[in-house]
């Protein structure tokens, strides 16, 4: 099962960061969604919307940032390296 292709330890530190990443762009994705869930259970009460309007405009914005820097170390990534382990 173990591969005789060297991994690079750029490699893994990538990889590492882009799970760090993700967990973190996970965990503010769902406070966004519980902003939202909390103004449509209160859309009885006026002003609803702004914690609605906040958690959907946040949400967007941190997978757009998710993306786009996913995107970046992945070609970063693709670069030879010069130390293998």
């Amino acid at each position: 099962m173990i591969s005789g292709e060297p991994v690079s330890f750029k490699k893994i530190w990538l990889w590492s960061l882009i799970i760090a990443l993700g967990l973190i762009s996970a965990y503010i994705g769902f406070l966004s969604l519980v902003s939202v869930w909390i103004g449509l259970d209160h859309a009885h009460q006026a002003g609803f919307w702004v914690p609605v309007l906040v958690g959907t405009s946040f949400l967007m914005t941190i997978f757009y940032f998710f993306i786009r820097i996913t995107r970046h170390l992945l070609k970063y990534m693709k670069e030879e390296d010069v130390v293998n382990i």
